[in-house]
């Protein structure tokens, strides 16, 4: 009860950070790929262009998962880049043809040239005055076809489709097709920030809490995490309570990092080595053979956690030390997982292993004068899994394994302080860009890449980014998120770079 009570009132003297909530860059919007082509140009009649387009598209299916509508299927003569005009206009353009883009892949020139042969102009007769009026058509070997390039992806902002207009081919801009391709949708970015941005503030300040702890503990490094579902933020304001006293209702579980409490080879620990409150003498330097391991960093503890609560774990089973605020938060949600098993096992006559989990997803409510918000951390029982569709918080950008980590956890969201970010980051796409206070300018890649802000952050360049949030290669998971503290420095705050 009074580690309990202790909690409570270090929740009680929370005091928000004030800032802003702004995207983090996907490494497809901070390092775009340009990639070419080669593409076929043929010319052929103007009044036949539609059928040319069902032809070619019965005859050579297009290849779905590959996008080529930025790039127009036919041009005129006065739309052709320079470059192109003196390969393809041989004498006087004509107003009866126009030339059509056959997309990559390419397929067979025989096969093609069968399909075109109808289409192509009919070369003029010898004699122009008495013209054959039984001129045979253009035979398949006679048709010209044009090798180009072409871009293979679509232009990210205008200057780019005109300047590719004007050396390659005609190109379209449209502005949502480069974002569909490698950034999340306007729609859910948006959702979920503005389901981000007004309690933030509580969170980040509650993780450095957390982080206190831990550095206070010896056990580990000032890191920190917060989770919290969004449903219970949902279900705070639909009551009516008073959200900005409930806020840390919406928490599920909280965790700090924990590196020095790892026995190697039956020695003791670094924590238990160091005796007394206060940080651990380890923290003023990185010693590689003290730091632990990944699954004792802030976030990977935190998952872990949450994953007991999911599979039920029982009380037997051995617990890693928590330090008060992970005690008091766990509590609460292992609490409710009771309950709800016990209610599920008294209403149910089917044998637990084979109850379906699809069902009662989300337990009833309570009221507005309940001080008890359910749901917390449902089990697998009652449609469970990972850490799917939560929030995290964190006081440092993750190292690369715990990115892996949160991604394969499938967190909606991870937002982290802007001072936080890490050389041995595994989110940041790129050196902290100017202006930070417009998402519109952060969200338009510029032509010649992002600018550093100051000389100071020239040193970033040597650090890798791997902006492991919202990869297509990673089955688009977890929107990232910077925490910038107003009045604060873009500069990190750490003096030891360690993985976090």
């Amino acid at each position: 009860m009074d580690q309990s009570m202790g909690a409570q009132e270090i929740l009680k003297g929370v005091q928000p950070l004030v800032g802003q909530v702004i995207p983090v860059r996907t490494v497809q919007e901070a390092r775009p790929r340009i990639e070419f082509g080669d593409a076929y140009v043929v010319e052929v009649n103007v009044k036949g262009a539609s059928k040319v387009i069902k032809a070619l598209d019965s005859k050579f299916p297009r290849d779905s998962s590959q996008s080529t509508n930025h790039l127009r299927r036919f041009a005129k003569h006065t739309q052709l880049p320079e470059t192109l005009r003196s390969t393809l206009i041989k004498g006087e353009p004509s107003s009866q043809t126009i030339f059509a883009l056959i997309m990559p892949p390419l397929p067979d020139v025989g096969e093609l040239r069968k399909v075109l042969a109808p289409f192509v102009p009919i070369p003029p007769t010898p004699d122009a005055e008495n013209p054959s009026s039984s001129a045979p058509s253009t035979t398949p070997d006679e048709i010209s076809l044009y090798t180009i390039q072409v871009p293979l992806l679509p232009p990210l902002n205008v200057p780019q489709a005109d300047n590719w207009s004007a050396k390659f081919w005609p190109v379209v801009f449209n502005p949502a097709a480069p974002k569909a391709n490698i950034a999340p949708p306007p729609q859910i970015l948006t959702r979920t920030h503005e389901s981000i941005q007004p309690k933030a503030g509580y969170y980040l300040a509650l993780a450095f809490k957390v982080a206190d702890e831990a550095e206070q503990s010896g056990r580990g490094r000032r890191v920190g995490a917060v989770v919290v579902d969004s449903e219970l933020e949902s279900q705070i304001e639909t009551t009516g309570d008073d959200a900005e006293t409930r806020w840390a209702d919406a928490v599920v579980a909280v965790a700090g990092d924990a590196r020095y409490s790892r026995r190697e080879a039956g020695a003791m620990s670094q924590s238990e080595l160091h005796l007394g409150a206060g940080p651990n003498p380890a923290s003023e330097t990185y010693n590689p053979d003290l730091e632990g391991g990944p699954e004792l960093h802030a976030l990977m503890r935190v998952v872990d956690l949450i994953a007991g609560v999911r599979r039920q774990a029982s009380l037997e089973e051995e617990r890693p030390h928590l330090n008060p605020l992970e005690a008091y938060f766990l509590s609460k949600s292992e609490s409710f997982s009771e309950d709800a098993l016990d209610e599920s096992r008294e209403h149910s006559p089917v044998a637990e292993k084979y109850q379906k989990t699809e069902k009662e997803a989300i337990p009833r409510s309570s009221s507005s004068g309940d001080s008890k918000l359910a749901p917390r951390i449902r089990t697998r029982e009652h449609g469970g899994y990972l850490c799917t569709d939560l929030d995290v918080y964190l006081t440092h950008e993750p190292c690369v394994c715990c990115s892996m980590g949160m991604l394969l956890s499938r967190f909606r969201s991870v937002t982290f302080p802007r001072q936080g970010r890490m050389m041995t980051g595994g989110l940041a796409s790129e050196p902290v860009v100017a202006p930070t206070a417009d998402t519109d300018e952060i969200d338009e890649p510029s032509k010649d890449g992002p600018t550093e802000e100051s000389n100071d952050t020239a040193s970033q360049s040597n650090r890798e980014y791997y902006g492991l949030h919202w990869r297509k290669e990673l089955n688009w998971r977890a929107l990232g998120f910077e925490f910038i503290e107003n009045g604060s420095s873009d500069q990190g705050t750490e003096k030891v770079d360690f993985h976090a």
